[in-house]
């Protein structure tokens, strides 16, 4: 099997109800080109659904993990976007020092640092593309 055959695809932001807190994101399923599971997490209680072959057989499925990181990504994504380019530099090297301060320490990071870390990049990046941050007026890396 290659690299792509066991690539899981990305989940991709259905809906959310402001009334149960429950988001739900949709997924393409990898054994019936024809089928879109769609995996439910309720912010409130953190318990997730799945209408997958795996969750419908009572056994775990990969999609109810990936929800929890794809909707703190989706809150990072949102918090970083009001932030000025001061906090926005500064959450990005906070970030990278705790991935690598938990790396060394316990051998992996934790998701809210990595979370926030890929948020703050992105961010950076795409006001960078536009032309909103000036090269020039970067500070220079200590």
């Amino acid at each position: 099997m290659t690299a792509t055959q066991t690539a899981r695809p990305a989940l991709r932001f259905r809906s959310a109800d402001t009334t149960t807190g429950i988001v739900a994101y949709a997924v393409a399923s990898r054994h019936d080109a024809r089928r879109t599971n769609v995996v439910s997490l309720d912010t409130q209680t953190g318990n997730t659904f799945c209408t997958c072959k795996a969750a419908e057989c009572l056994k775990g499925c990969w999609h109810e993990a990936a929800i929890q990181a794809a909707w703190a990504a989706e809150l990072a994504a949102l918090g970083v976007a009001w932030m000025s380019d001061a906090q926005l530099m500064r959450l990005g090297r906070k970030s990278r020092l705790c991935v690598d301060t938990y790396r060394i320490r316990t051998g992996r990071s934790r998701i809210e640092d990595r979370v926030a870390l890929l948020a703050a990049r992105a961010e950076w990046r795409r006001r960078t593309r536009r032309g909103l941050i000036e090269r020039d007026a970067l500070p220079v890396a200590a």
